[in-house]
């Protein structure tokens, strides 16, 4: 018979067949990402400040004998830090099946209005994929793994409260997820020179 790609039947050794499509659908993982939100702005917008108060104030400090300002300063600015790493949350994105975005942005088309506005700006051809006011949060809901979401109503109040940079972080994350290509890369030749030396392929 005609050799299939991916067998092997020279030299009278048994067939080997390639694996079957099952096989290779059970190893499909989707891509996965955390993402950081910290839900103190106030305490994490004022942390720029205090960095630059306690570089004048060391500075200070450095030419005279006043007692020293500093000090104080960098107390603040941990107090800062610490309130801003206590309102973070590691939210677990999973991008989604291609049928089940496909499926979601058809279901959030966009506005007759944005639509209107985006031919205005373009070329006269341009049309939004979806109305990415609703579909925004549809795609996080539908991708986020945890926090664990108990109800619709949970989630919209939820992401009525976010900022718009808060919702920003979220949203671009969930299309980057959605997208990415899964590629190790070349492989890493210290790790292979250093698995050498200790006798390990």
């Amino acid at each position: 018979m005609d050799n299939v790609p991916g067998t092997f039947t020279g030299g009278g050794a048994a067939e080997v067949q390639p694996p079957s499509l099952g096989d290779v659908a059970k190893k499909i993982q989707r891509p996965r990402r955390t993402v950081p939100v910290y839900l103190d702005a106030e305490a994490a917008s004022a942390i720029e400040a205090a960095e630059q108060e306690l570089e004048q104030a060391h500075e200070y400090d450095e030419g005279t004998n006043e007692p020293d300002t500093a000090p104080d300063v960098a107390e603040r600015l941990k107090a800062l830090r610490d309130a801003a790493e206590a309102s973070r949350v590691n939210f677990v994105l999973q991008a989604v099946t291609h049928r089940h975005y496909q499926r979601l942005r058809a279901e959030h088309p966009p506005t007759d209005e944005q639509t209107t506005q985006a031919r205005e700006r373009g070329n006269g051809n341009e049309v939004p994929a979806f109305d990415p006011d609703t579909f925004a949060p549809a795609l996080v809901r539908a991708q986020m793994l945890a926090p664990r979401v108990t109800s619709a109503e949970e989630f919209e109040a939820f992401w009525d409260e976010l900022s718009d940079g808060q919702m920003q972080e979220l949203w671009t994350n969930s299309l980057a997820v959605q997208f990415e290509v899964i590629d190790p890369g070349p492989k890493s030749r210290l790790a292979s020179e250093i698995l050498q030396s200790f006798g390990a392929s």
